[in-house]
């Protein structure tokens, strides 16, 4: 059996990742074993990645797990939330455009009047 790529192994733990049932996951494991998995078991499965994700994925080169992915998928949507809370408040758009400047809101390294960042996670 060929060993899986990287984007199939991202495939295979998002499907296992999100079912609840744990027959199924057995099942497929059993199939697919641990690291032996083959493109024909796989076939096209990349529906089971969003095209949110998917699209990251491709973006950031591969080598990334669903998990790291879904991360950046949220603190991208967290600073658009915070992002649209400064350009409300009339800041500029080098504040509200600059990616590093989020992140240092997001990350709490930067508290912002008015910007309340964990009731934004909350909200996601």
């Amino acid at each position: 059996m060929e060993k899986l790529t990287k984007q199939q192994e991202v495939i295979v733990r998002k499907l296992l990742h999100h079912s609840h049932n744990e027959d199924f996951n057995q099942f497929v494991l059993n199939i697919i074993g641990e690291q032996n998995w083959t493109r024909d078991i796989l076939g096209d499965s990349v529906e089971f990645l969003t095209e949110e994700q998917e699209d990251l994925y491709e973006s950031l080169g591969g080598g990334y797990t669903s998990e790291e992915i879904d991360e950046c998928i949220y603190n991208d949507k967290v600073n658009l939330e915070i992002s649209k809370k400064l350009k409300e408040r009339g800041e500029s758009s080098y504040l509200y455009a600059n990616e590093e400047y989020l992140d240092e809101i997001r990350q709490g390294t930067i508290i912002c009047e008015g910007i309340n960042v964990e009731e934004i996670k909350n909200s996601l």
